[in-house]
């Protein structure tokens, strides 16, 4: 059995020839159209293929679901509809101008240096990824050489595929869905919002054509910047700024940073979708056309990943894991900072590489991941975590089973999983970054920006990272030799290790940020941020952080003593809060203490002495009430030694929004209470007595309720854990349910192909009978046709 294949096996091969997200690789080559779809594709592609001029100088390519349980007749089909030799790819056949290419049944088609290759069907799939892995190899190899046609069809095959061929400069169509015969695929297609056309099959081969003989006619400035800065102000130059400029006004995006290249490229294509050949025709098409500067923003931008995108490099990743969770416990956190993470993908994908470690440990730390994107949109649906089925092709099945929830669009992300990752809004060239991250991943921005903004992130990330944090980027991105912020961890996997120096400070952002931008017109900011305790911990390389910390452990002590005189000076006190437990105490009040007989207790009430309960009791109720302090006449109170005539004052007091009590025992000079007004004072009022003897009693009732809820609390949650192993086991029911659904479909799909071609061998036939019978009724010579027993089976007019 052959080694499984890899989605990204071509990306990760061609990574040191990218020079930018629109591959320079790509350009001189014959452009390719592949087209993928599903049931009920055949007979678009008839149609298409009969509209299709045989001198276009374009190659095709045929990828659809067909059943590996029948031989197949699509290459006979198609060949009646076109003049070009269709060709079934049954070894490595190098593709040529002017021909179509046909996938075999059960087989998956790749494009490698322009050789398409065969590989077997990859067993662990449940569900078809043909189309999606051949849109990906074509991508990789022929950039914006390549267009991605994707047709009818039952499932969502081709949606992640597409988003690759946009992310390489290549064209995206898609069948209109009210035409197609089963509108899944198409549909699929347009929701990941990466589509150029949407158009009938009849259409499709005149604009195929005119956007790939417009390439050479699309007038733009020179890749190179001019060298003479007389030159700047050029007219292909100003009309480049009045593009940028017209597309800054409208976006508030400036892409100065970028690489010239990449942005000329980028508005290349954009001219070619929209069928002009010069800037000032395209600087008419965005102010005139609807959705145009949006859809040039989303070409700059190119918000595009997927799950565990090259493996190679995911693989080498999780063999460094463990290290950030060294020397942490249940009290700490790992910190993870994703830059530039798209629709989350790549996010999700490092939290299920932290979740997996987590689950050996006994007691992990809290994982934190950090997911930062400059697109808007991109980042709402990241926060939503629901993907096409087609991410199967990525995500393995133990993976899908363990962090996905199946859903009809698709696999959503669970709960669990998505609490542990934060999206927000940022641009890390402009924006202030987080800090103290054990880990950063900043995978395929890189590759947009020019050489200065580089630099910049590079100081950003390891400003971000903890000293010896782990620096990830993409496959296609390198750092310069020598680094003096990081060191080589991997090279050919792109992990680097933060390499500890002394910084001055955070480098300054060159504009404005993101941030202030957004709360322009809210005004200023209402309330108090307060950082948690993850930033009590001063950062090495600043020197007033590390003053001050040095400071405050020097004051600390003089505080100490400072309270230490003024209670050898101050009366005895103590602190209850508004259950009336202590909660701190003087070191002279425990004399005024007593322990009472049964459980230890804090309450106030219970440690001090029966005589002086009741009047305790109404000063913490009236200081509650009237928020003003009580005082206590003197009482004779019982300390070791003897009596003292003791006068108590309740001051309440509310610090850090608790309710808190401040109890003092002022010693009184002289004489104390008499024995008759003590007396007198405890036989007053019996019915206070009871009272309190009663609240008591009800005290300890409730004790012993609250102590029976929680019991019964704990029976509930009991309960309701094995509810929850009941409701998994549902769902793992329903997922083999769902698993034998789709099984069923895909059969139906490929009974839905092979009923087509038996419908066209029929025909087929049906035509041939009629032609011999024509034949036999005009012909003039006698005929007579025996069977094997000399039985006449058919005879001509002319026999009888």
């Amino acid at each position: 059995m052959s080694e499984e294949i890899q989605a990204d096996d071509a990306q990760q091969d061609l990574a040191d020839q990218v020079d930018d997200v629109v591959p320079s690789h790509g350009h001189g080559k014959v452009p390719v159209v592949g087209l993928g779809g599903s049931a009920g594709s055949i007979a678009a592609l008839q149609a298409f293929f009969r509209t299709m001029p045989p001198q276009g100088g374009l190659a095709f390519v045929v990828v659809i679901h067909l059943s590996p349980d029948h031989k197949s007749s699509l290459t006979e089909l198609l060949q009646r509809c076109t003049r070009m030799p269709v060709v079934r790819v049954e070894d490595t056949l190098l593709v040529e101008a002017g021909t179509v290419y046909v996938i075999p049944p059960g087989k998956v088609l790749q494009l490698d240096k322009g050789r398409l290759k065969l590989e077997p069907v990859p067993e662990s799939r449940v569900r078809h990824v043909t189309v999606d892995i051949f849109f990906r190899t074509l991508a990789d190899s022929h950039g914006p050489h390549a267009a991605a046609v994707v047709l009818s069809g039952l499932d969502g095959d081709g949606s992640i595929g597409i988003k690759r061929i946009k992310e390489r400069g290549g064209l995206t169509v898609v069948q209109d869905p009210d035409e197609a015969q089963h509108a899944s695929m198409p549909r699929n297609a347009i929701d990941t919002g990466m589509v150029d056309w949407v158009l009938p099959v009849q259409d499709m081969p005149n604009r195929l054509l005119s956007y790939f003989r417009l390439e050479a006619a699309v007038e733009l400035p020179p890749e190179e910047p001019p060298a003479d800065p007389a030159a700047s102000g050029s007219s292909a130059e100003s009309d480049l700024r009045d593009v940028l400029n017209f597309l800054r006004t409208r976006s508030g995006r400036d892409f100065s940073c970028y690489k010239r290249a990449t942005v000329l490229r980028r508005i290349g294509r954009r001219m070619q979708v929209n069928g002009v050949d010069n800037l000032p025709g395209y600087l008419t098409c965005l102010r005139t056309r609807n959705g145009e500067a949006a859809a040039l923003l989303q070409d700059l931008l190119i918000s595009v990943t997927n799950f565990f995108r090259d493996p190679d490099c995911f693989d080498a990743l999780e063999a460094r894991i463990p290290a950030l969770f060294e020397g942490k416990g249940p009290a700490d956190a790992v910190r993870v900072w994703v830059v530039a993470c798209a629709t989350g993908e790549e996010a999700y994908s490092i939290a299920m590489l932290l979740a997996e470690h987590a689950r050996k440990l006994e007691a992990p730390p809290l994982i934190q991941v950090f997911a930062t994107d400059l697109d808007e949109q991109a980042v709402q649906t990241a926060r939503e975590a629901v993907y096409p089925a087609a991410i199967e092709a990525d995500v393995s099945e133990e993976r899908l089973r363990r962090f996905f929830l199946k859903e009809h669009r698709g696999y959503r992300v669970r709960r669990e999983l998505r609490e542990s990752v934060l999206f927000a809004v940022h641009d890390v060239l402009r924006d202030s970054p987080f800090s103290r991250q054990d880990m950063v991943t900043c995978r395929n921005l890189l590759i947009y920006l020019n050489r200065e903004a580089q630099a910049r992130v590079f100081e950003t990330l390891h400003f971000a990272l903890v000293p010896h944090g782990k620096l990830f980027i993409g496959s296609s991105e390198s750092m310069d030799e020598g680094s003096p912020l990081f060191t080589v961890v991997d090279k050919k996997n792109r992990i680097y290790g933060h390499r500890p120096i002394t910084r001055a400070g955070l480098p300054l952002p060159h504009a404005e940020s993101t941030l202030s931008r957004a709360l322009e017109g809210q005004g200023q900011l209402r309330g108090r941020m307060v950082a948690g305790q993850a930033y009590d911990v001063p950062r090495a390389g600043f020197g007033a952080m590390a003053t001050r910390s040095r400071e405050d452990r020097s004051s600390a002590p003089w505080g100490e003593v400072h309270l230490q005189l003024l209670e050898r000076l101050a009366p005895p006190s103590l602190v209850v809060n508004g259950e009336y437990d202590i909660v701190h105490l003087s070191s002279s009040a425990g004399r005024f203490l007593q322990m009472a007989g049964g459980d230890p207790s804090r309450n106030l009430l219970h440690c001090v002495q029966a005589d002086v309960r009741i009047d305790l009791r109404a000063a913490l109720y009236q200081a509650t009430q009237r928020l003003a302090e009580v005082r206590v006449p003197p009482l004779n109170l019982a300390v070791s030694g003897g009596t003292v005539s003791t006068a108590i004052r309740v001051v309440p007091a509310h610090e850090a929004g608790e309710a808190l009590f401040l109890v003092i025992f002022e010693i009184q000079p002289g004489g104390g209470e008499t024995e008759e007004a003590r007396t007198a004072r405890l036989g007053a009022d019996p019915l206070a007595r009871h009272l309190d003897a009663e609240i008591e009693r009800l005290k300890s009732h409730l004790r012993e309720t609250v102590e029976q809820y929680e019991a019964s609390t704990e029976e509930l949650k009991a309960s309701n854990e094995e509810l929850q192993a009941m409701n998994e086991e549902m769902r793992a029911a329903t997922s083999a349910l769902e698993i034998s659904r789709e099984e069923l479909q895909s059969i139906n799909e490929e009974l839905t192909t092979v009923n087509h071609e038996l419908k066209s061998k029929v025909e087929e036939l049906s035509q041939a009978n009629s032609d011999l019978q024509n034949l036999m009724d005009a012909t003039q010579i006698a005929t007579i046709f025996l069977d094997r027993d000399l039985k006449i089976m058919r005879f001509t007019p002319a026999a009888v």
